[in-house]
Parts: C-alpha cells; sequence; structure tokens
C-alpha cells in the first residue's frame, strides 16, 4: 500500500537558503576527518547515480517540475569525490533529493548501527514560531532545564519557521546525527539563553544484512494506537496518531463510535499512513460516496472515491482537531470533512505535507557477507483535492484557528480539545482537557534478533 502530496515561490525561496544553511552547518560541526566506517566514495557515488534513475522513473511528474535534475546531481557528484568521510558523502546525496522541495520525496539513507534521542519535541505553532512541546524524563535536555512552552529561536544558529522545521528534523534524526543540538530559546516567562542538549546515543547491531529488514517488514503488522475519552456515552474523543492501520480494521474501529451522538477526532501530530485505510475510514462517515482526491500521475489523472460504509458509518456531529503536525492523510480527511461541509474543523494550519509516496529500497554491499539499505522515498501522484486545489505547501486551513500559547503549553492546557467539547456541548476547562490524552513518547521500530 501506499503512503500518503502549486507551491509558493516566497515559500520556496526561503526554505532552500535555510537548506543551503542547514546542509552548511552540519558540514561544520560534523566530523568531516572522520575515516568512512562503511561506505567508500564510489559506492556513495553509485547511490546517488540509483537514486538518481529511481526518480527519473518514478516522480509523478516526468519533466520534475522544471527542475534541472541534471544539474544538482552532478553538483553533488562533484561534492561526494572529494568528501572525508561517509556523514560528508550521505549529506551530499540528502540535498540533492532535498533540494526539489517536495514533502514526500526524500533520501532514506543506510541503516546506522547506531540512533540518537534528543529528548525534545520541537513543533510550529501558527506560520512562524516553533516551540519546545515534549522534553523527556531523564534526558540531557531535562538536565538543562528545557522545558514545554520554550520558544525556539535558533537551533544550530539557524532560524527556524514551519516552513523548513521538518527538514532540520529530519536531517538530525535520519541522515546525520548530532551528539548534540545548540539552542537558543526564550522561555514562557520571556527570559532568553544559549545551551547545548546533548543526545543519548543508542547502540545498535553493527551491521544489518538484507535478510534482517526482509523479516522485520515480514513480520510487522500495522497497530491501532488510538486512545478514547468519552463523556456520558454521548460524547466520544478519539485521538487517532496515524492511519498506520489494516484496513480491515477500519470498520471495527467504527463500530466503536456509532452509538455516540458527536465526535471529537482529534488528528494533531497524526502524519498519515495508507490510502486504502484513509479510503475507507473517510466512507465511515458519510452516507454517500465521496470524491476524495484526483491523482495526478505519470501516465495520466484519476479518480479516487471512498465508498459509504452505509450502515457502519457515523451520522453524529463531527469535529475535527488539526495542527502543524497533522500531515498527508490526516490532511485529506480534514479538508474532505470541510468541503463535504460535514462537521467543524478547529487547530492550527496543517503541515501542508500531501502527496501519495512510495519507496524504492536498494540494497549496497560491504563486505563479502553484509549489506545495507538504503532508498529514496518518491511522490508518484500529486493529490487534487475536489475543488481542483492541492495542500502540498498550503495545509488545511480550520474553520476556526485556535493557537496555544507559550504559558498554555508550560502548563500544559489544552484550548483547542476544550473548544471542540464545548462546540461539541460539553464545558471543560483547557487545563482539565490537557489531561485527557498526556504526552506519550512513541516507541522506535527496532529490527530484533535472537
Amino acid at each position: 500500500m501506499c503512503r500518503l502530496g502549486v507551491p509558493r515561490k516566497t515559500v520556496l525561496v526561503g526554505a532552500a537558503c535555510v537548506l543551503a544553511v542547514l546542509v552548511g552547518t552540519l558540514r561544520s560541526t560534523g566530523q568531516a576527518d572522520r575515516k568512512y566506517t562503511s561506505l567508500s566514495n564510489q559506492q556513495c557515488l553509485e547511490i546517488l547515480n540509483q537514486i538518481q534513475a529511481d526518480l527519473k522513473e518514478h516522480y509523478y511528474d516526468p519533466r520534475i517540475r522544471g527542475f534541472d535534475l541534471d544539474e544538482r546531481f552532478e553538483t553533488a557528484r562533484r561534492e561526494i569525490a572529494v568528501s572525508r568521510s561517509q556523514d560528508d558523502a550521505l549529506l551530499s546525496i540528502y540535498a540533492a533529493v532535498a533540494a526539489l522541495r517536495d514533502s514526500h520525496t526524500h533520501f532514506i539513507p543506510p541503516i546506522r548501527p547506531y540512533s540518537v534521542e534528543y529528548g525534545v519535541v520541537l513543533q510550529a505553532v501558527g506560520d512562524s514560531d516553533c516551540y519546545v512541546t515534549a522534553v523527556k524524563p531523564g534526558s540531557d535536555a531535562e538536565e538543562k532545564g528545557l522545558a514545554p512552552g520554550d520558544q525556539l529561536l535558533t537551533l544550530n544558529g539557524i532560524k527556524y519557521t514551519r516552513a523548513d522545521l521538518r527538514t532540520a528534523e529530519y536531517a538530525y534524526q535520519q541522515v546525520v546525527p548530532q551528539v548534540g543540538l545548540h539552542l537558543r530559546i526564550r522561555s514562557a516567562g520571556g527570559a532568553e539563553r544559549s545551551l547545548v542538549v546533548l543526545g543519548k546515543v543508542v547502540p545498535g547491531q553493527p551491521f544489518v544484512r538484507g535478510i534482517d529488514v526482509r523479516e522485520f517488514f515480514r513480520h510487522y503488522q500495522p497497530k491501532n494506537r488510538s486512545r478514547y475519552f468519552s463523556v456520558e456515552k454521548k460524547l466520544l474523543v478519539w485521538k487517532l496518531p496515524d492511519f498506520v492501520i489494516d484496513p480491515d480494521d477500519v470498520d471495527g474501529l467504527l463500530g466503536k463510535v456509532r452509538s455516540y451522538e458527536a465526535l471529537v477526532l482529534d488528528l494533531r501530530g497524526n502524519p498519515g499512513g495508507f490510502t486504502a485505510t484513509l479510503d475507507k475510514f473517510i466512507g465511515g462517515f458519510f452516507d454517500h460516496e465521496v470524491k476524495v482526491v484526483d491523482k495526478k500521475k505519470r501516465n495520466g489523472t484519476e479518480p479516487d472515491v471512498a465508498k459509504s460504509r452505509g450502515s457502519k458509518a457515523f451520522s453524529g456531529k463531527l469535529i475535527v482537531l488539526i495542527d502543524s503536525k497533522s500531515a498527508s492523510a490526516s490532511e485529506i480527511f480534514a479538508r474532505v470533512v470541510q468541503l463535504e461541509k460535514r462537521g467543524t474543523v478547529i487547530g492550527d494550519r496543517s503541515a501542508g505535507a500531501v502527496a501519495e509516496g512510495a519507496d524504492y529500497m536498494h540494497a549496497v554491499k560491504l563486505d563479502a557477507t553484509n549489506v545495507t539499505q538504503y532508498g529514496t522515498s518518491i511522490t508518484i501522484a500529486d493529490l487534487l483535492m475536489s475543488d481542483g486545489k492541492s495542500l502540498e505547501n498550503e495545509g488545511v486551513i480550520p474553520d476556526e484557528r485556535i493557537l496555544g500559547t507559550a504559558s498554555d503549553l508550560a502548563s500544559g492546557r489544552d484550548p483547542v480539545l476544550a473548544r471542540a467539547l464545548e462546540l461539541a456541548g460539553t464545558k471543560i476547562s483547557p487545563a482539565d482537557a490537557g489531561k485527557i490524552f498526556p504526552f506519550e513518547w512513541p516507541k522506535k521500530l527496532t529490527v530484533e534478533f535472537d
């Protein structure tokens, strides 16, 4: 199954500048003099060439939206030829792909023998500001006094907005993890300070063989991680963290909500998931077929229609919550609700990361017995809503835009959920609303070995 994607020039120019500065900063703060531990220059060039070929073969627009792919990848080849470390070379590959400025097209780097946990969650609030929304207990970030509600002024010397925070997070977490992050923050009380947050290095297997990865995905089963809160069996709040759910399980999930008069569907932080799950999910809220999107692919455009779940569909009052981390499938669902006038959407503008993507994976040989996996996530379809517009780089504008303040984050208040419950007929304070779904640190998907 695939995952769930006309940029504005001003946004693209700003984001491109930030990308260049980010790559330069990572190179200057990385271990540029370290010798290769796994991949040679030639192997990195082979990876780059394969990724370029995949983009030309699979990207939804054969013209790559007018982007000069050959020129950008030739620049990357020159950089890799003189690279002094694996990280330096991987950065060149990452930057070449990221230059497309496409939310569902990115480099999937080789699996590392370690990962880094920074112990802090950052999120854009509104159109420009970024805040700390969670700090992991026991982390260096907590020890240094970092707290929810702290506004991020700069990260390793760069000022980020919602347009480019996702780029930085992906680079620091997936491409070239750092031993620490240099933050300049402003507390909820207004005081500014600088601090270095050290990451926790989590060791892993030195080499991951191709069979290890295949075994992991063969045994991996999508899990429903929903959380619920009910009020007198009339109102249900459903926090749905993602759409990575087996489509066959959707009817069972909808069966839990049909008896309620009102549903608050919390899609805040939901990054998306499977297209088949989304279609079936949308059908569970309508008594008629609904055109979800037109999929613009290399070989033409095809409509995607969600069939009604009939008697299994929820017919009560619907309120949908979104924020800047609501992406892809969650954005499509929220926009369909608006276009079909099925309910009310409240919260912050969504991520604007809406496309259909697919992963194209390959292996590179490390030695006589070991290989490592790498690949590219590529946009295979641009998605146009029923009004003919794309949500990519735009997002969904809520019917009621409610932004939590720094003090709300610091004290754990949730004015968005409080307002949703009010619209559903239940009065609750933002402080009490903030206690309904306490933050849960996600568990990383790992390969386990005997």
